[in-house]
């Protein structure tokens, strides 16, 4: 019983695991930074530093072959110069590729990739707003013994 509190309790904590907002510009033929390394359940926005730009995360726009990402994303293109081009989150880990399809852009190097690392238990409940909350949990449940190694609590 005391185990499937636990297990309830974190499934609960995982929906409140604290997101980090990642931007990268996009401008005359680049992204910047090109490439990127976040967490599960974290959001890339993408901002216009100048030009007509869009995220393509469907079709390779030099090749005409689907990317096969995760899960597609992709936006319309905009011109507004500061503008937020486009927003995702990434709920989903692995390693997505995406260009912009606007005129020749991708074949002169406006290209990126978002690696998305998966999220343990461990940084669910370390990152998480209510950590306190969990540890009193844990505690109240009498489940602190049933940990086998130093940790977060």
């Amino acid at each position: 019983m005391k185990k499937q509190i636990l297990y309830i309790f974190l499934l609960l904590i995982s929906l409140t695991v604290a997101q980090t907002t990642h931007t990268i510009n996009a401008g005359s033929y680049y992204y910047s930074p090109s490439e990127i390394t976040i967490n599960q359940g974290d959001i890339v926005e993408w901002i216009n530093d100048g030009g007509l730009h869009d995220v393509n995360g469907d079709v390779n726009s030099i090749s005409s072959v689907p990317f096969n990402n995760p899960e597609s994303f992709d936006s319309p293109p905009t011109s507004t110069v500061g503008a937020v081009i486009y927003t995702h989150e990434f709920s989903i880990p692995g390693t997505y590729y995406y260009d912009c399809s606007v005129g020749s852009h991708a074949l002169n190097g406006m290209t990126g990739t978002i690696i998305v690392n998966s999220n343990t238990v461990v940084d669910i409940i370390v990152n998480s707003d209510d950590h306190n909350t969990l540890e009193t949990a844990v505690i109240a449940a009498e489940l602190d013994d049933d940990l086998s190694s130093d940790g977060p609590f």
